[in-house]
């Protein structure tokens, strides 16, 4: 029987493993099957190597006539990094060490120096998911990895484990991602999923203008009858993002041009009502902004003063542009 690997007292105990020196060209640069790291920046690790020695010697096990990193994935990559020729290792054997126990070890060892990133927790979830219940993970494992105990995420992280391109995955490892958008995304079939991440993290939007994004381009769908991966093709990831000269400005770019088509009538209404207020002519300091989406009657005049001298200035300034008188409901003017 297999013992349970969350029972620590069910380990051989690691520090009875003796410390035997391996040739690093024997071990492999491929992460491995119990590698949880992603995203990480090797550097600091090297340097510290390189003033002090490698400080814990990463654990190994001989399967047939390879050997696997069972912990220790970054420190192995370091000293390769340095040109060293050996590591001196802790070697276990598959007999006392099973799969899911160097899983289990793996994740502990990383849990109690570091953070997991998303796509680290993802790459958690996929490799014990064959081996443990869906319920314990959901209920055991994603608070253990800080994410909330729900079926939505479990299926999130395990299908961008699966589908996301290297591209995505930095982006996701770096800015992480969100319950709203995990909530939204879960719902989706694969190809919506991955299209969108794949916007998002081209993007690089932030968090409201990943669910600004994910919103219009929803709306559009079920409106024009278009799949999501079509229409974040139109929206041109390389056609309308290289007319602008950075991301900030491409994500801007984007969001007006989904806004336009998700509500082209509002759209230009606004457009109607700028070009009307900026044909008056008006001071500075002083703004007409229309009621939110045009919904209301109500218009809001603001001035900018530092005195009272200056605020009558500005109101007698006013009282001469006659063409005021122009600004009405916008409504009206796309109907005549």
């Amino acid at each position: 029987m297999i013992p349970d690997p969350n029972d620590i007292m069910n380990f051989y105990p690691v520090i009875n493993a003796p410390v035997q020196t391996v040739d690093l060209t024997s071990i492999r640069d491929s992460p491995g099957r119990f590698c949880m790291s992603f995203g990480f920046d090797l550097n600091p690790l090297v340097s510290s190597i390189e003033k002090v020695g490698l400080i814990n010697p990463p654990l190994v096990r001989r399967d047939q006539e390879e050997i696997e990193i069972v912990t220790g994935y970054r420190r192995i990559m370091a000293l390769k990094a340095l040109n060293r020729t050996t590591v001196p290792c802790r070697m276990v054997d598959e007999e006392r060490f099973g799969h899911l126990q160097c899983l289990i070890l793996n994740l502990h060892d990383n849990l109690c120096t570091r953070k997991l990133n998303d796509v680290e927790k993802g790459m958690v979830l996929s490799r014990i998911s064959p081996w443990v219940p869906r319920q314990e993970i959901v209920g055991r494992y994603l608070p253990l990895l800080e994410l909330r105990p729900d079926e939505k995420n479990l299926f999130f992280f395990l299908e961008v484990e699966r589908d996301g391109d290297t591209g995505t995955k930095r982006f996701i490892a770096k800015e992480g991602v969100t319950w709203p958008v995990v909530n939204i995304l879960s719902d989706m079939d694969a190809p919506a999923r991955v299209s969108l991440l794949r916007g998002i993290s081209y993007l690089k939007f932030n968090i409201n203008q990943q669910l600004q994004f994910i919103d219009y381009i929803v709306d559009i769908s079920y409106i024009e009858g278009t799949s999501i991966p079509c229409i974040v093709s139109q929206v041109g990831i390389a056609g309308i993002p290289s007319k602008t000269p950075n991301r900030p400005q491409q994500a801007k770019t984007v969001l007006s041009y989904l806004k336009t088509r998700r509500y082209p009538t509002i759209m230009k209404t606004e457009k109607r009502f700028q070009k009307t207020v900026s044909d008056l002519n008006l001071p500075d300091g002083i703004r007409i902004a229309p009621p939110p989406f045009f919904e209301g009657d109500q218009y809001r005049l603001q001035i900018a003063f530092r005195e009272g001298e200056e605020l009558m200035s500005k109101l007698k300034q006013l009282n001469n542009i006659k063409s005021i008188s122009l600004i009405k409901n916008p409504w009206d003017e796309i109907s005549e």
